[in-house]
């Protein structure tokens, strides 16, 4: 806001003006943002305040205030569980690769050893009393092994995934991930509409939600493999054969197909708006 501007709602602005001046101060000042008055300006402006309409007004603003400072700061707790799953998920990620690499680098050293029955032989020595976590190993008839992330619970229920696979629990991790995410647009979807229906056009706590969010745009890990919202493996060129294999690795939530959950979005605004 200009200085001229500043200086003619400070003294002759309406009650709209002069209130949305110094609660979007208040609010800056809050969120470490530079603030708009000089202490004596914002004493100035909320002494303006004067008669009963004036005071009323005052008093409303000053509840949306708070109210809207309390939910944002639900928000952050939102955001922090977001964040936790991402955490969680990456961590599945990297065991996942981890193991497949385990696979390649096994396979590339039994490849050297021609003897089909040698290499069988070798591979269950190597692989007796040997725990890959969330994993079960298997010898290949050519002797290779065959680090299996996704097994049935039954053999005689092939369509029935074991839960304690590590394909079964990413994807569980997955969905408590995607449920955290919708839960966090519902709650901020929820917390404008307060302020557009009271009217409360404070635009730093839309700032600040929007940093919020955009801190949940980053991807949960720096490989593209995983990326859901990705259907490529490579950056910069495609592969046919490859890319097939893609929907497999699609790990992560696609945060812009993502929709708000009506429940939850009257559930937050009914007990903390």
């Amino acid at each position: 806001m200009a200085k001229k501007e500043l200086s003619k709602t400070l003294s002759s602005g309406s009650i709209e003006q002069r209130l949305l001046l110094a609660f979007e101060d208040k609010a800056r000042e809050v969120y470490g943002k530079k603030t708009l008055l000089s202490k004596r300006e914002a004493t100035s402006i909320s002494n303006s305040f004067k008669t009963a309409k004036e005071l009323k007004a005052w008093n409303e603003w000053l509840t949306y205030s708070q109210t809207v400072a309390f939910a944002i700061t639900n928000l952050q707790g939102a955001l922090f569980e977001v964040k936790r799953n991402y955490s969680n998920l990456r961590g599945y990620i990297l065991t996942w690769n981890t193991i497949e690499h385990a696979e390649l680098l096994a396979n590339s050293i039994l490849h050297e050893i021609k003897d089909t029955e040698k290499r069988k032989e070798i591979s269950k020595k190597g692989t007796k009393g040997v725990n890959l976590l969330f994993t079960e190993i298997r010898i290949e008839e050519e002797g290779y092994l065959d680090l299996k992330t996704e097994f049935p619970k039954d053999k005689n229920e092939p369509d029935k995934i074991d839960e304690l696979s590590l394909k079964s629990l990413i994807d569980n991790v997955k969905e408590q991930t995607t449920s955290s995410v919708i839960k966090f647009i519902s709650w901020k979807k929820a917390i404008l509409d307060y302020m557009e229906e009271k009217n409360f056009n404070v635009e730093t706590y839309r700032e600040v939600m929007q940093v919020l969010f955009e801190e949940i745009g980053e991807p949960v890990i720096g490989w593209r493999k995983y990326l859901s919202n990705e259907s490529t493996f490579l950056h910069l060129s495609k592969n046919k054969t490859l890319d097939r294999l893609k929907h497999n690795y699609s790990v992560t939530p696609v945060i812009k197909d993502l929709k708000i959950d009506l429940d939850i979005y009257h559930y937050f605004k009914s007990e903390f708006l």
